[in-house]
């Protein structure tokens, strides 16, 4: 559905004044990366589809050892630091688009930090290019699961959250089919492996709350 929307949205995009704009999974991830120097995803990528590669760990350094899982037809990438060394924490970096009724991109951002393959930590941002530049949006597009969902402490994510900042008890994963999220409660907070879907709702350009989500989470954490 997000493959047909992202196609659909070329489409309107091209018969539009903002068709000069980029369109294509790489060229939003590029265009945020200038939009939002600080805090948005470091990572470099070169390239494109099976020839993509990616470099730039600013939490490892050049020694990283660094996994990018592209899809570019539905508009989802994956990028796996596994550190410079055994025993180093893994950090995943998720990226996924969505077009809303209007042809606008939203763009989610997830991060989490991982002990083996169990994510330990993590944060969540959407932006929206819709006013014709990229704002932060993630309150307006998503219910805050920190306190209702996973009864912790909610966490303040800004534009320069980066690193290792910010991290909360609520794993959001993006989908790389479909158009769903899934978020994940995980240990210290007291609703660990409770989970919950949000449902995109296209029309209004925003998530809602769905159905809860049956048990265990799906750990081990790997690109898929």
């Amino acid at each position: 559905m997000r493959r047909l929307a992202g196609l659909l949205a070329v489409l309107l995009f091209a018969c539009a004044s903002a068709a000069a704009q980029p369109v294509g999974l790489l060229a939003l991830y590029r265009e945020m990366q200038v939009a939002q120097g600080d805090g948005f995803s470091p990572y470099e990528i070169s390239g494109a589809g099976t020839g993509a590669r990616v470099a730039g760990s600013t939490l490892y350094g050049s020694a990283a050892r660094l996994a990018l899982t592209l899809d570019e037809a539905n508009f989802y990438l994956r990028i796996d630091d596994r550190g410079d060394a055994d025993g180093a924490k893994p950090f995943v970096t998720e990226v996924a688009v969505w077009f809303d009724a209007d042809g606008f991109p939203l763009l989610g951002l997830s991060e989490r930090g991982l002990k083996g393959e169990v994510p330990f930590a993590g944060r969540v941002r959407f932006y929206s290019r819709a006013s014709g530049r990229w704002n932060l949006v993630t309150g307006k597009v998503l219910p805050a699961l920190d306190e209702g969902l996973c009864r912790t402490a909610r966490q303040e994510v800004e534009e320069t959250t980066s690193a290792w900042e910010g991290l909360g008890r609520a794993i959001t994963l993006l989908p790389r089919r479909g158009t769903d999220l899934e978020v994940w409660c995980v240990a210290p907070s007291p609703a660990a492996g409770t989970g919950l879907a949000l449902v995109w709702d296209r029309a209004a350009g925003m998530f809602r709350e769905g159905k809860a989500l049956a048990g265990p989470p799906p750990w081990p954490d790997r690109a898929r």
